[in-house]
């Protein structure tokens, strides 16, 4: 019986060095494990030096790659068709400037969420509503901060953190927070985007490339 080879690619690579391997790009599986190991040693592409950082494929590359060494074998695609390598040269950035840009990223996140919610309770008119609902639970005309401001400003931040299920070392629930699934749907739409483009402009690289 002919071996059946699969082959597993996903839409976007990072590595780390520019002479690649086939494994370095593809995960491949066979019952024939000597020769999926002989084909993961393999040379696939050698990035240039004067190339950018991301570099669009199609998995026919993979394809020739593989049969250069065993022409007859099947070959089955459980992923991508085209699909991008990220080049990510190891560098180290000083730790001095990993947490100045922490800090200043959190100070503009922080400020701009403040911003929003005082704006939003302005725009709707919290603090009107409050003095409303204290008149009509107690008869009395609100003077001064009560229980539902201190319960406001509490629940806010506790919400938020709930929310997106970042405020301790181990999350809630395993489940992705939407900061991540906002993450991922931009990074997919961006790869999908960007091989696109690729295609058009003829940068695309294939067979014989």
């Amino acid at each position: 019986m002919e071996d059946i080879l699969y082959v597993k690619i996903e839409q976007n690579v990072a590595v780390k060095k520019r002479d690649l391997t086939i494994k370095d790009v593809a995960t491949l599986y066979s019952s024939n494990t000597s020769m999926v190991q002989k084909l993961e040693k393999e040379p696939f592409y050698t990035i240039p030096k004067d190339c950018k950082v991301l570099t669009m494929f199609t998995v026919t590359k993979v394809y020739e790659a593989i049969h250069k060494i065993y022409p007859k074998i099947q070959i089955e695609n459980l992923g991508e068709t085209d699909f991008i390598v990220e080049y990510e040269p190891q560098k180290r950035e000083k730790k001095w400037w990993e947490y100045t840009k922490m800090i200043v990223v959190a100070a503009i996140v922080f400020i701009g969420a403040a911003f929003t919610i005082m704006t939003f309770n302005e725009d709707v008119n919290v603090a009107g509503v409050f003095d409303r609902i204290y008149h009509m639970v107690t008869g009395e005309v609100k003077s001064d901060g009560t229980i539902l401001e201190i319960s406001y400003a509490i629940g806010i931040p506790i919400g938020i953190l709930v929310f997106y299920n970042h405020f301790k070392k181990r999350d809630i629930k395993n489940d992705p927070t939407p900061i991540q699934v906002e993450m991922r749907t931009y990074e997919e739409q961006m790869n999908k985007a960007m091989i696109k483009t690729a295609a058009r402009e003829g940068k695309t690289i294939d067979v014989n490339k």
